[in-house]
């Protein structure tokens, strides 16, 4: 596979910022070269990826030094994102790497979760802190649908992806989209509120948008790139739930799975979701369902 690349595109224009950025990129590429690729020693692995999450925690803690110092607004949201990678995720990397003895699905997804929260993290949240891509979360409704949605899916996957969104309207789950994958994430607030988020896609678009982000050509899906895609997708679809209100930082994802054709058209027929929208993608397209859950169908803790 070829080099994952940092691209120009990704700078903030903090220049220490965007230096610490190119160079975590850069240890990741090198994780991916030795381990991944030419097969060396574990001990190639252990070293590197100590490297990342020291390099990342403290460049975690410079960038939020700066932040305090020019006044950010968002300080707190933008801190939150941080600890959740500082306690939640690179630990449970970690614990999953130790528990397999590094095997090379423990590292690629390691690879893939690290490379894409910090894709999206710089293109969504770093870059607004120079005043760059701020999205305002509005309570989704009928009327102000397309509206939201621009503001919380739109835009953010132009800028991640580079290429050109348009909202197109309803989705129909009668509607056929060709070779479908359906990825499904359940979010849990406070006050017992839980949503349902599916997203419909073709494989071949996601490894077309994968190409354009990543700077390389990709002919078929491996575990990096999957779980690359799937931490940004993660991180927009919580964007989607946060337009119910409390902000992207009440929801928490709690499961997250590829569905079936089958069930997938299952759920719909039990119940249809309360959004369903589509997207047009120069000549392809994708859905995203959207239901708040009732009392009667939410998931027990």
């Amino acid at each position: 596979m070829q080099q994952i690349q940092w691209q120009d595109r990704f700078k903030i224009g903090v220049e220490a910022i965007d230096q610490a950025h190119q160079k975590l990129f850069s240890i990741v590429g090198k994780i991916m070269e030795l381990y991944v690729e030419r097969h060396k020693s574990k001990f190639a692995s252990v070293e590197g990826i100590k490297y990342f999450k020291a390099y990342a925690l403290q460049h975690f803690s410079e960038e939020e030094a700066y932040m305090r110092e020019i006044g950010y607004p968002g300080y707190l949201a933008h801190k939150r994102h941080h600890d959740r990678m500082r306690h939640e995720t690179l630990p449970a990397l970690e614990q999953e790497l130790y528990a397999t003895d590094f095997s090379t699905e423990a590292v690629q997804r390691f690879i893939g979760v690290c490379t894409g929260w910090l894709t999206g993290h710089i293109m969504i949240e770093d870059r607004a802190i120079t005043g760059r891509n701020v999205y305002r979360s509005m309570p989704l409704e009928l009327s102000g649908e397309a509206e939201a949605v621009q503001a919380v899916i739109i835009y953010p996957l132009q800028e991640l992806f580079g290429i050109n969104v348009q909202f197109a309207g309803a989705f129909s789950h009668e509607d056929l989209i060709a070779d479908a994958l359906y990825y499904e994430l359940i979010y849990r607030a406070g006050q017992g509120r839980v949503l349902r988020l599916v997203l419909v896609i073709r494989e071949s678009l996601l490894l077309r948008a994968a190409g354009v982000m990543f700077g390389i050509e990709l002919c078929a899906m491996n575990e990096m790139v999957r779980f690359a895609i799937l931490e940004i997708a993660q991180g927009l679809l919580q964007r989607a739930a946060a337009c119910f209100g409390g902000g992207a930082d009440a929801y928490q994802l709690e499961q997250d799975q590829f569905l079936t054709a089958a069930a997938y058209y299952q759920m719909c027929r039990e119940r249809t979701p309360a959004y369903s929208l589509l997207f047009h993608v120069e000549r392809d397209c994708f859905a995203l369902c959207i239901d708040p859950l009732p009392v009667s169908d939410r998931l027990e803790p």
